[in-house]
């Protein structure tokens, strides 16, 4: 394990224990059935495994003419003695005959390609004649060449999307297991905090943690249990937590996290629970807390946020989602991918934290935020995503430098 000054834990070795504990807990998970069009944002409970073929039979992958290749000749006048439109069942094709093919068609039996309607010329007489000889095979989709009947199409652990919807509803699977939503108490620290829609009192700001990690939440398919506005007061605070520790299976705080007179999350926890970690190696959003809360009942794990808005987009993003989802038992997809990009700055300073930059990507190179504050919020909404500074890394401009985008980080 990586020592570093001041007693930080390196991000990758946080979130090795945080991923451990999160599996051991996503199995407590109760399992639901809900209908398909419920299941969107769901993870899957149990292997989904296909009862038929897809497609189900040969079908045609243009429009065109049905034939067998045997009896095509070039410059032959071919009749056409019917016609298969998608949804029919399969016609006969008797040798020598040409049949006119839509796309999604059955193959007529007894035909073994299709040519394309490009390829054939069409007299006055009504009757074709095939100006490019085809192959045994052209223009066919074979039954079961996207899905064979009895494969797992989606594991334990995937996230539905809308692709793993379609591909459900390409199956036919009208229902779903799915493990039940994490259920999730948002409480926000700070004696100066404001709710939204209220006058704001000299020394006030509005409280945007809140809002934004219950947006997050929702969005990752969590259930809000409870939404509170906690002043800076140990005694409140307690309270606050054992309540949401009954109804919850995790506790996400904001603010509190640190070490001034009015931080007071760090010994409430170490009275009425434990704490795993404290203080990460990462910028911005350092006094980063995980544990949990203890009764007689239960054992609620916390994850305890910094208090400025934009470290609290960083650390949800970068730390608590990946737990999230493998709480939520998701198996997949779990780290967002990066990719090099050449950064519009440099670093000539190395530091002992990974710090995440806020940047946009412009003319192939990314570009910093002019304000890289940890109370920035406007930065997200500028910014593309993160430019990932290692631990002792230093950087030129036109270096490549790993890029986070929010698409990915934000996809699931």
């Amino acid at each position: 394990m990586t020592v570093l000054p001041n007693s930080l834990t390196p991000i990758t070795v946080c979130l090795d224990r945080m991923q451990q504990q999160a599996a051991h807990r996503s199995v407590q998970l109760a399992i639901e059935v809900v209908a398909l069009d419920q299941a969107l944002g769901r993870i899957c409970a149990a292997p989904i495994q296909s009862s038929i073929a897809v497609p189900p039979l040969d079908n045609s992958a243009m429009d065109g003419y049905a034939c067998r290749v045997q009896d095509v000749q070039l410059g032959q006048a071919y009749a056409v003695v019917g016609v298969c439109y998608a949804g029919q069942a399969p016609q006969q094709l008797l040798s020598g005959q040409i049949l006119r093919i839509f796309t999604g068609a059955p193959i007529p039996i007894g035909a073994d390609a299709v040519v394309m309607q490009e390829n054939t010329h069409t007299s006055r007489l009504n009757q074709i004649s095939i100006e490019q000889l085809p192959r045994v095979g052209d223009n066919i989709r074979r039954a079961g060449q996207d899905i064979q009947q009895g494969q797992v199409v989606l594991p334990v652990g995937t996230r539905l999307g809308a692709a793993e919807i379609g591909l459900l509803a390409s199956i036919g699977a009208a229902e779903v297991k799915v493990y039940r939503r994490l259920r999730v108490s948002v409480l926000a620290t700070g004696d100066e905090l404001v709710s939204v829609g209220q006058p704001l009192a000299v020394g006030q700001i509005y409280n945007s943690n809140a809002p934004l990690l219950v947006a997050l939440l929702r969005q990752f398919g969590c259930e809000l249990v409870t939404i509170a506005q906690v002043p800076d007061q140990p005694d409140i605070l307690k309270q606050a937590l054992l309540a949401a520790a009954q109804t919850s299976d995790l506790i996400l705080t904001s603010g509190g996290a640190s070490v001034g007179d009015a931080d007071h999350l760090k010994p409430v926890l170490q009275h009425i629970g434990a704490i795993e970690q404290w203080k990460v190696a990462i910028k911005p959003g350092k006094p980063l807390v995980w544990g949990r809360v203890d009764s007689a009942e239960v054992s609620t794990p916390l994850i305890g946020l910094p208090g400025n808005p934009q470290s609290v987009w960083v650390t949800f993003l970068v730390l608590a989602l990946p737990y999230i989802k493998r709480y939520q038992g998701q198996t997949e997809q779990l780290q967002p991918i990066s990719i090099p990009v050449a950064a519009g700055f440099s670093r000539t300073k190395p530091q002992n934290r990974t710090e995440y930059l806020r940047v946009r990507l412009q003319d192939g190179q990314l570009i910093p935020h002019a304000n890289q504050s940890s109370g920035v919020l406007s930065s997200a909404v500028w910014a593309d995503g993160f430019a990932v500074i290692d631990i002792g890394q230093t950087l030129e401009v036109g270096e490549p430098v790993q890029f986070l985008p929010f698409s990915g980080l934000l996809g699931g």
